[in-house]
């Protein structure tokens, strides 16, 4: 596909959005995968974002422990907390 090829996505009445076979598999978007939304000037621009498993969180911030004076617990209570 090229980069110049036009697909239109369909909004639900929930403001549901879907994204066209041929770009997901372009992007490898699969079901679950998060993507941020930015506002733009021209439009709004999605961008998928690769967020770290629960597991490789906290290995970064036990990476940190020492910079801070928070315990695993507290960080995973903020982590479920807003995850909600």
């Amino acid at each position: 596909m090229a980069s110049d090829d036009v697909e239109l996505a369909t909004v639900t009445s929930k403001g549901q959005i879907t994204i066209p076979s041929a770009l997901r598999e372009q992007y490898e978007i699969t079901e679950g995968d998060r993507l941020l939304a930015v506002p733009t000037e021209h439009g709004i621009v999605l961008k998928k974002i690769e967020l770290p498993s629960v597991e490789e969180f906290r290995d970064r911030v036990e990476g940190l422990a020492g910079d801070v004076d928070l315990s695993i617990g507290d960080v995973e209570d903020v982590v479920h907390e807003a995850r909600g």
